[in-house]
């Protein structure tokens, strides 16, 4: 995901003093934050797919959502 935000791929969010978040991660879940926009979306989605075949799992997508929020 770092390797997306630096390409310009992946648009986190922007903290305090300019700090930028695209993931979080807590024990064996991963949370996105990112601005909801197509681009977006298709790199994660592109980004899980290669998870999924370089490492032999899968997403649970039923245990997956996409939520909104405004800030």
């Amino acid at each position: 995901m770092r390797k997306a935000e630096k390409k310009g791929l992946l648009e986190g969010l922007k903290g305090k003093n300019d700090v930028r978040i695209s993931m979080l991660q807590f024990a064996d879940d991963t949370m996105f934050i990112c601005k909801g926009n197509t681009q977006n979306i298709d790199t994660i989605k592109s980004t899980l797919r290669c998870f999924e075949l370089a490492l032999v799992l899968r997403v649970n997508l039923a245990k997956s959502s996409i939520e909104g929020f405004r800030g």
